[in-house]
């Protein structure tokens, strides 16, 4: 008796369908193969692979090469590969050459030809849960961004969110999937692992997160060797933890381009595909730290074909006189989106430095408020744009972090953020906040907020 005798109408009947019928899994027959099986025999390994993966998206199928209307052939062979996997080549070939077929699947008449689409009817399906990494803000295995001007906190945010997940810790009342994480600090420096030693301070966690991996240095999704290094890190915590990386954060996507065109879209086609490779490969979803564009009023800066690509996008901005951030969710692919809250900043002592000043950063509190006005420096300001709220954002981050602020420095910041526009236009702005009398200039060219200091 063959391989394929052996097995029951149902094993038979799903392997079959699965590699002949287009890749078709019928849920009932899938159910019946699944109780008609040990769950470590090759049969029942193969029947459950085959029923997570009708639980899966068509977007998924066409990625994994199990669907392919253009080259049916190569897909109908990947899906053999699949099931050879389990049950061997000669397995398979005894299931495609059984004699039961012809019972099971009885030859279609002339001109009745099943098409290959995938079906489903009406309502069916709707009380499907949606993964998540982060329920009501982060999708499961999703490509997701969060975007502000220099200064935001945004960086503080994706820190937050991160050893949130690495701790299996609710975030602002919302559940997550715990995991391992891992931390891209394109930007380098110490800011990152201090932002995590005061989130650890401030949640009075007496054992530092073992399952957060920094990656120091930029990583670059348009390259494929440097993917294949983020997935074999990615493998390399699992095997150390022993729990799957399911969040990875790039901070941030300029520093992490490669030196590429970020307002090309074929540099961007390109780093999107390589984030999507990442995702594809380790099943983490993908939170890609980003900068606003030249007018802020209109999202993050680059070849809109990011935003397109995207699951969820946040942007972050602060909140009167930087003690909060103000998040706002500006797209949600699959749900619905989280209504715009402020989550206030508290500032945690980390130690004393060899010159016995103290050393602080800063965490955000994952308690979700209703947002406050605009800044009240700006509430009365007329013909104000993006752009004077952004280079006053610019101000007022070197400010607070005791910087050197002058007309200089200013002008660099705006022209790293946005470009050619900041070297035309930072002249005009700059004026502007000194015509309004927001900002005062010295001899020197040093900057002071008028009123303020």
């Amino acid at each position: 008796m063959n391989t394929a005798e052996k097995l029951p109408d149902a094993v038979l009947c799903c392997l079959y369908r699965w590699m002949q019928h287009g890749g078709e899994l019928d849920s009932l027959t899938l159910a019946a193969a699944i109780k008609q099986t040990a769950e470590n025999a090759p049969e029942g390994e193969a029947v459950r692979q085959l029923e997570a993966i009708r639980q899966e998206s068509y977007e998924y199928k066409c990625d994994e090469g199990y669907l392919d209307a253009l080259h049916p052939e190569r897909a109908q062979k990947r899906r053999c590969e699949l099931i050879a996997d389990f049950i061997g080549m000669e397995g398979v070939n005894n299931v495609l050459t059984d004699d039961r077929i012809t019972a099971l699947f009885p030859p279609v008449p002339a001109g009745g030809k099943k098409t290959r689409l995938p079906l489903s009817v009406g309502s069916s399906g709707f009380d499907r849960e949606l993964n998540y990494t982060m329920k009501g803000y982060l999708p499961a295995n999703s490509l997701c961004s969060i975007y502000g001007p220099s200064g935001s906190y945004k960086s503080f945010l994706a820190v937050s969110w991160a050893c949130h997940i690495a701790s299996g810790l609710k975030w602002a009342g919302r559940s997550v999937s715990g995991g391992s994480v891992l931390y891209v600090v394109g930007e380098g420096g110490i800011g990152v692992p201090r932002r995590v030693r005061a989130w650890e301070i401030a949640k009075n966690n007496a054992e530092r997160l073992k399952n957060l991996y920094l990656v120091n240095r930029p990583v670059f999704p348009v390259r494929p060797e440097e993917v294949n290094q983020v997935v074999l890190a990615a493998t390399e915590v699992k095997a150390a933890t022993g729990q799957p990386v399911k969040f990875i954060v790039i901070d941030t996507l300029a520093r992490c381009f490669g030196g590429n065109d970020e307002n090309d879209a074929r540099d961007m086609g390109a780093f999107i595909e390589g984030c999507d490779t990442i995702k594809r490969a380790t099943g983490a979803t993908l939170l890609v730290v980003h900068h606003s564009g030249k007018d802020g009023s209109k999202g993050a800066r680059g070849s809109s074909a990011f935003r397109a690509s995207l699951d969820a996008e946040y942007s972050v901005r602060r909140e009167g006189e930087g003690g909060a951030i103000i998040l706002s969710c500006t797209k949600m692919k699959d749900a619905e989106e989280p209504r715009e809250a402020a989550f206030d900043l508290r500032a945690v002592e980390l130690f004393t430095d060899s010159d016995n000043d103290l050393v602080s950063s800063l965490v955000v509190l994952d308690i979700p408020r209703e947002a406050r006005d605009i800044d009240p420096e700006l509430e009365n300001i007329n013909n104000l744009t993006g752009n004077h709220a952004a280079l006053w954002q610019c101000i007022r981050s070197r400010k607070a972090k005791g910087e050197p602020c002058s007309r200089a420095l200013l002008r660099d910041d705006m022209e790293a953020m946005m470009g050619d526009k900041a070297r035309k236009s930072f002249h005009k702005w700059f004026d502007k906040l000194i015509r309004d009398e927001l900002i005062g200039v010295d001899e020197s060219g040093f900057v002071t907020m008028l009123g303020r200091e």
